[in-house]
């Protein structure tokens, strides 16, 4: 018994004993480790029996893999016996399937045969590529000059050899593969590149041929010859596009996918590069201040090529395969960036001489409203485009609201600046006549509106109106008011004193002279008055004030349109394209009612106003002055008795009704009739 227990068995009972028996009670433990133990026992037999069944399964694929590998042998013996020798040989027997050694050793060298024959196949099949690479390659260089219908057959075999290798899916990690791919894309682009630039060139020479930019009068030989290369890049652009599919996945890139059209691109790049030539070089014709030398030369291009656009190139195009368009149109749409890369050209002067923004955005909206107008254009504005950079819409306003400045602070300051401009014979009583600086203002405002008349954007068009315009007119308001105010802080010290007449009398008196210059800074404020009525009813303002109605509508809530000013430095994307949508119509009658250059008229109606109390101030205190040796007159009993009995008028009165005659002549002459009857009731009701 102590044989058949190996000192393992004995250390592994010792140490069972030791964990599970460590104390005399613990043998009552017998019975439940050993039914735990039995139950263990019968889980490991099934594990076995599953394990014994898998084996057997593994036991049989693998006898019939061997089966299978011994078969297979046997076939490659046979095979080697026919190449090495008949089986006859003695060393057959060496083949024969007993080790396996001498087969495996036979397998060996044919696969090394095999991975030989395998790379001996690549090669050939990459020269063979290769050599058809080269073939097409040939056949568009020799179809290049004489047959443009060889060298379409050459681009399109191209790329359907790139449309085979790019979706190969051996290349990952074949570098052969890759650059026999890389050769293909090269030799794809080379030939388009080609293709492009011959029937471009003949294209060109064509247009030269027929006069062009001068007026064309194609000959008929010409016209065949033109419409064989504008065909040539038609076929070529849409072989292009139907494999841009293929071209994209391959990562050559021939065009982008929104080109235009090839043939009339390369119509547009003739007047590209007549444009840099001439007006992007160092020539004199190349001004940043005359915008209108380049763009009537793209226009006369323009109408000079427009007839063979719509007599032959139309016809043309709609026979190729590219997608329907208006040849006419799409040709100036493809003059839209040239002109756009003329402006980036001249930006730094723009910049720099804002003033000659104007003058260019004039000349561009002149240009596009000819296009649309004649030709019917209507594709995206370029003047736009020029004025949604913000630098350039800022050197312009900032140049414009400068200018004004300088030009309204030099009249200004002119001692002359409220002097009348004409004779009172000139005007009629009731309209407002006007001074230097008066006239100044009104100038200054029209020429900045027509001016900015052009600018497509209403939001801008408001910008330039709180920025250049309405500051003008608030300089004069507040300079006007500081002469009055300088005139009430003497206190009318120049009202004379009836004691003393040191005033003088009649029509050239300091008195008259000092409602005269009165007078001055109410014809000034009066007639900005006026000219601002007559903006307010303009189109361009009615449109404005349109714009600012939907956008305090937008706002919601309490939003009054006249407070626009305070938030347009704070306008948006959002609030341009509200201000923008000339399409919504406004209905609030009150809004209506209103106008951009309502709450001016009401200011410049209030100081006009103040002016008028404060000649009637200086009228009433003086005619009372006069009246003093009346008031103080005691002997009215006597009135009609002794020297003075045959005196119509007393001697008080006697010296001051020809001064108010006087001044009535006066103030007929300075005043419209509302004013100076408006003096008069005052002074008749301080007389009274």
């Amino acid at each position: 018994m102590a044989a058949l227990v190996n000192s393992e068995s004995r250390r592994a009972i010792r140490q069972f004993l030791g964990d599970n028996f460590t104390s005399l009670d613990s043998l009552e433990l017998v019975d439940d480790l050993l039914k735990e133990e039995e139950c263990t026992h019968a889980q490991l037999e099934q594990e076995a029996a599953v394990a014994s069944k898998t084996t057997k399964s593994l036991v049989a694929e693998a006898s019939s893999v061997a089966d299978s590998v011994h078969s297979k042998a046997m076939h490659l013996i046979d095979v080697h016996s026919k190449v090495v020798g008949s089986t006859a040989d003695e060393s057959v027997s060496a083949w024969e399937f007993r080790d396996g050694t001498a087969v495996m050793e036979l397998v060996s060298k044919l696969a090394v045969e095999l991975q030989t024959y395998r790379r001996l196949r690549q090669a050939k099949e990459y020269i063979d590529e290769f050599i058809e690479i080269e073939k097409v390659a040939e056949q568009a260089a020799q179809s290049m000059e004489k047959s443009p219908q060889g060298v379409l057959s050459a681009y399109s075999a191209s790329i359907a050899l790139l449309s085979k290798h790019s979706s190969d899916s051996e290349i990952t990690g074949n570098i052969s593969a890759q650059n026999l791919l890389e050769y293909i894309k090269h030799t794809v682009s080379n030939i388009w590149t080609n293709a492009e630039t011959t029937a471009a060139n003949a294209q060109s020479e064509c247009l030269r041929k027929m006069g062009w930019p001068g007026k064309i009068d194609p000959p008929v030989s010409v016209l065949g010859e033109f419409g064989a290369n504008f065909s040539m890049l038609a076929s070529l652009d849409h072989i292009t596009r139907d494999a841009s599919k293929v071209l994209r996945q391959s990562g050559v890139q021939l065009q982008s996918e929104d080109a235009p059209p090839l043939p009339l691109k390369h119509m547009a790049r003739a007047v590209d590069i007549r444009m840099r030539y001439h007006f992007e070089s160092a020539r004199g014709t190349s001004r940043a201040d005359r915008p209108e030398w380049w763009l009537s030369q793209v226009m006369n291009m323009v109408r000079s090529l427009v007839p063979l656009l719509e007599l032959h190139v139309q016809s043309l195009y709609d026979r190729s395969a590219l997608p329907p368009l208006d040849v006419r149109n799409e040709f100036i749409r493809l003059i839209q960036p040239i002109i756009q890369h003329k402006l980036a050209h001249d930006r730094s002067d723009y910049i720099s001489n804002g003033l000659v923004i104007a003058h260019v955005s004039r000349e561009l909206s002149e240009f596009e409203h000819t296009l649309q107008d004649v030709y019917f254009f209507d594709g995206p504005s370029v003047l736009d485009a020029f004025l949604a950079d913000s630098d350039i819409f800022s050197a312009w306003v900032n140049a414009e609201r400068k200018s004004a400045i300088d030009s309204y602070m030099e009249t200004i300051a002119d001692p002359g600046a409220f002097k009348q401009l004409y004779e009172d014979e000139v005007l009629d009583r009731d309209d407002p006549k006007p001074t230097r600086i008066a006239q100044n203002v009104v100038m200054l405002i029209s020429d900045i509106a027509e001016r900015y008349a052009v600018v497509p954007s209403c939001m801008q068009q408001l910008q330039f109106l709180s920025t250049t315009q309405f500051p003008v007119v608030i300089a004069l308001v507040e300079d006007v008011e500081g002469e009055i105010d300088e005139f009430s802080r003497i206190s009318l010290a120049f009202i004379r004193d009836a004691s003393s007449n040191v005033s003088g009398s009649g029509a050239n008196s300091p008195f008259a002279a000092q409602l005269r210059r009165l007078a001055s800074w109410y014809q000034t404020v009066w007639y900005v008055e006026e000219a601002a009525r007559d903006w307010n009813d303009s189109a361009i303002y009615v449109d404005m004030w349109a714009a600012v109605c939907r956008h305090a509508r937008a706002l919601g809530g309490d939003a009054d349109p006249r407070d626009w000013r305070d938030e347009c430095d704070d306008w948006g994307e959002k609030d341009r394209k509200v201000l923008d949508d000339c399409a919504t119509l406004e209905t609030n009658e009150e809004w209506l009612d209103g106008g951009i250059w309502e709450r001016t008229i009401k200011t410049l109606g209030e100081l006009k106003q103040r002016i008028l109390e404060l000649m009637s101030r200086a009228i009433n205190k003086d005619t009372v002055g006069q009246l003093r040796a009346y008031r103080k007159k005691a002997n009215w009993a006597s009135e009609g008795v002794g020297a003075d009995a045959d005196v119509e008028v007393s001697i008080e009165l006697s010296g001051l009704l020809p001064e108010l005659s006087q001044l009535v002549s006066v103030l007929s002459e300075l005043l419209p009739f509302s004013g100076s009857a408006y003096l008069l009731r005052s002074l008749a009701a301080e007389l009274d």
